[in-house]
């Protein structure tokens, strides 16, 4: 259709037309680009995704440029005008399109490494449970040895062996840790806190358990295991950075209501902690921490919740697992 010449009116309402379908479109967009995709812009773990976010509009302002006419009066010739609004909408609905298109494909790729993520907390917890269940075993083994280092004293004493008997003991006291190990009736979790009791008496690390734990749990004996071991390991080590004076790593650990369990760690600590949107960084490498990370997921998976808090120079860990 030819436009009429005398009509300025047209191209100007045109142009407002065009410039309002603009701005309700950019309207619609404001929520979905402030709250939809925000999550994944501040998840430090997938930044990555968005470094070619920036293409999709660059290439829709060179278009729009390129398509743009040089002069004005172009666009009365002819159909060029409404040919212009027409490519100019079209290209827009093509950059949303594309932008879905993109925020679909960086959903997946984020989703699929978390589960990569959670693979490898997984394998690493599974790791650690065996290293634990290997402790476990040497502990009982100990316990299996003291009988036959008994029997072999009363041996020494039967025979008259004096010097022989004051030699095997001398020896015997040396092997033996300067740990109390009966600090529940639960052998899997005396064993883990026994264990990380020692290396804290090897430090200089005041160390206290409060642990009133059955034989048998309202809840699974590995999940335990692996937060007490996780919650332990993340003191001790943040012991070791803190100044002797200071030092500490207070635990308790009890069951409520006959189906809840509640542990609590707290420890002494120096320095800064590093937290960003409750994700805690790890102090010996450039990525979040493993411990933490695993705690929850532990406490998540049973139904239960965890929660971590610092102040005054004190970390402070408080876990719930559920039967």
């Amino acid at each position: 259709m030819q436009l009429p010449p005398d009509k300025p009116w047209f191209c100007f309402g045109a142009c407002i037309f065009y410039n309002a379908v603009c701005w309700l479109i950019t309207a619609a967009a404001y929520y979905p680009a402030t709250h939809a995709v925000r999550a994944m812009v501040e998840d430090d773990n997938f930044a990555q995704t968005w470094y070619v976010f920036w293409v999709l509009p660059l290439v829709f302002i060179l278009l729009n440029l390129f398509i743009t006419p040089r002069y004005q009066i172009t666009l009365r010739t002819g159909r060029v005008l409404q040919v212009y609004i027409v490519m100019s909408i079209a290209l827009l609905f093509l950059m949303f399109m594309f932008n879905a298109i993109f925020l679909l494909m960086a959903t997946s790729l984020n989703r699929n490494a978390r589960l990569q993520q959670e693979n490898q907390l997984l394998s690493m917890q599974q790791q650690r449970y065996e290293s634990l269940k290997a402790a476990i075993e040497e502990a009982r083994q100990a316990r299996h040895d003291m009988r036959h280092q008994l029997n072999q004293i009363s041996a020494l004493a039967e025979t008259g062996d004096l010097d022989g008997l004051k030699a095997y003991l001398a020896k015997t006291v040396s092997r033996i840790p300067d740990l109390d190990m009966n600090f529940c009736e639960n052998r899997a979790a005396d064993s883990v806190v026994g264990h990380y009791c020692a290396l804290a008496k090897r430090e200089g690390i005041p160390f206290c358990a409060r642990l009133d734990l059955p034989q048998v749990l309202p809840v699974d004996e590995m999940d335990l295991c692996l937060v007490l071991s996780n919650l332990l390991e993340n003191a001790f080590e943040a012991s070791l950075r803190t100044a002797p004076a200071r030092r500490k790593i207070e635990i308790t650990a009890y069951v409520h209501a006959e189906r809840l369990l509640l542990v609590e760690v707290e420890n002494a600590f120096d320095g800064a902690v590093h937290e960003k949107s409750g994700v805690f960084r790890s102090s010996k490498r450039r990525e979040n921490g493993i411990g933490i990370q695993s705690v929850r997921h532990i406490a998540e998976k049973t139904g239960g919740a965890s929660t971590f808090t610092y102040q005054n120079g004190i970390f402070s860990a408080k876990v719930m697992l559920c039967g």
